[in-house]
């Protein structure tokens, strides 16, 4: 994918003058940018947006925030994981951690051995 990088600024100062993706598509493609390019550029910045939702909260999940040395709070107040209190289904929201790893297997043992002895 080779994409113009004037269009992608152009694109970045429309997205923080809080234009809407499509509104985006629309002015870029009015400025006579390449149809492929514009079309190709929306479809990754969907993809990262959709990526970036925060996960949906609720009283059958358990949050978990790891303090890694490499993780500043300011930047991404996300928890790393979610533990689903009934199923135990633990999901990883910062997977290229390593100490996500090794916390979420911890987890896992914890509630293999719970689970025992139930």
């Amino acid at each position: 994918m080779n994409i113009d990088p004037e269009m992608v600024r152009r694109a970045q100062m429309l997205l923080t003058l809080d234009h809407s993706l499509p509104q985006v598509k629309e002015i870029l493609l009015r400025e006579g940018y390449s149809d492929d390019q514009v079309a190709d550029l929306i479809d990754a910045t969907e993809e990262v947006l959709n990526y970036f939702v925060p996960p949906v909260f609720d009283n059958n999940k358990i949050a978990i925030d790891i303090r890694h040395s490499n993780k500043d709070l300011n930047d991404d107040p996300r928890p790393d994981l979610i533990v689903d209190r009934f199923s135990g289904k633990i999901e990883l929201l910062t997977p290229h951690l390593q100490e996500t790893w090794r916390v979420a297997n911890e987890i896992r043992k914890t509630l293999k051995c719970q689970c025992q002895y139930l």
